[in-house]
This record gives structure tokens, sequence and C-alpha cells, in this order.
């Protein structure tokens, strides 16, 4: 009896936070609907089972919900800055979300362990790997730690690209839907699988991970990426 006056509450509360992340999700669906035009199907390219590590460049706080919302019913979590934590509407948000808070200067273990269980549960870990915005759109130099989490799991990655929010706030004046630039890329993985991956190792994965991103985007986005075009050797299309 104990155990049915326990569970109760716990089951009150989850049903509430599902109705509650339904409604959010819903409105956030509706809100880029309205106000931006992109092809949806795009995101379909996303594989719907397994674990997967979502490599995608970040030029907007609305690039990151985009992708969740639509992604739907995959469970997608992402990493996100620990400053989200300090106001309550996006504390809450991430809360939702179950996003895992990251220092941008200095991953720590619990946020690599959390990033880790992400895909150990088999769901979607989505990853900027630029570690802060660019709202020119300008792709910048990836940060290694997501090399690690890439060869410690061995899970496949896929490359998600998103221009175009960088013209949201003129378009809006004018009462005009922003134009969205999707693309989805092929899944790939890592070749090597073995032995361990030293800190030049990392920088090189890295930059091969960063490639597959940048292959996505016009020439001119490329930034730190562009003009460095060279076989893939570390890493395979699936």
């Amino acid at each position: 009896m104990n155990f049915l006056f326990t569970l109760i509450p716990f089951c009150i509360y989850s049903e509430t936070m599902n109705i509650i992340e339904r409604i959010t999700n819903a409105s956030f669906r509706l809100v880029y609907r309205i106000f931006f035009k992109f092809d949806r199907k795009e995101l379909d390219k996303v594989p719907h089972k397994g674990p997967l590590l979502l490599i995608a460049n970040h030029t907007s706080f609305l690039d990151g919900p985009l992708m969740y919302v639509f992604l739907r019913p995959r469970n997608t979590i992402a990493m996100a800055k620990k400053e989200l934590w300090n106001h309550w509407f996006t504390r809450n948000i991430m809360k939702l979300w179950k996003c895992i808070p990251v220092d941008r200067e200095n991953m720590t273990r619990e946020s690599m362990q959390a990033s880790l269980k992400v895909l150990k549960e088999k769901n979607i870990l989505a990853i900027a790997p630029e570690g802060t915005r660019n709202r020119e759109g300008i792709l910048q130099m990836g940060k290694s730690g997501v090399a690690f989490i890439a060869y410690k799991e061995k899970v496949p990655m896929i490359p998600v690209a998103i221009l175009g929010f960088e013209k949201f706030s003129e378009n809006i004046r004018r009462f005009r839907r922003t134009p969205l630039f999707v693309k989805v890329g092929r899944p790939f993985s890592i070749v090597k699988t073995e032995g361990r991956l030293d800190a030049d190792g990392r920088e090189e994965l890295m930059e091969e991970i960063m490639l597959h991103l940048a292959a996505l985007l016009p020439e001119k986005n490329r930034g730190f990426y562009r003009g460095k075009n060279r076989p893939y050797i570390l890493t395979s299309a699936d």
C-alpha cells in the first residue's frame, strides 16, 4: 500500500510533464511554421533507430529547438551552454528537454558522463562542435572534445546544417516569412576503432568530422574549413 501511495504521485507528475512537453513542442512547431519556411522532410533523413551523434552548426538560439521539436518522436538530447540555466524561462525549457549543461571552455566529467549515457541508451546526442554561435553563419573551428565522445562510443554521426536565421529580424519587420536552408548529410562512422586516441589524433579526427559538416554548406559559409578539401581517411559513410 505504501508503494502505491508513492507511485501514484510519481505517475501524476510524469503525465503532467508529458502534457507540458507536448504543449511546449506543439507551440514551438507552430511558431516555426508561422515565421519560417523550410523543407521539413530533410530532417526525415535522420535515422529513426539506434544511438546517433548529431553534429550541427550553430547560428542562432532557434536552430537547436527546431531540430528538437521536428525530430520527435526520436529522443534527442542536446548539450547546451550552462548559462541557459541562469534564467527561469530557458532553465525550465532545458529541464523539460533534458538538455545537458556544458561549460564551453572546459567540459566537466559530469557533462561528459551524461553525454556518453545518452548514447549508451541509444538516443540522439546533439552537439554544436563550434561551442558558440556565429550569427553570420560562418563555420568556426570545432572543439576536439566532440572527437573524444565520438571515438569513445563508436556510434554513427550525422551532420546537419541550418542557415537563414540571420535574416529573421529583417524579415519580420517586413511581415515576411524567413526561408531557412536545412541540409542533412549522410551518416558516417569512425574507421579506426582500436587503440588510444591521443591529442593529435583528436585534432585530426575533429577536423574530418567538421569537414563532413562543412561539405553541406555553401563555400562562402565554410569559414575555418573553407578550401580544406581532402579525402576522408579516418571516417567512412555508412
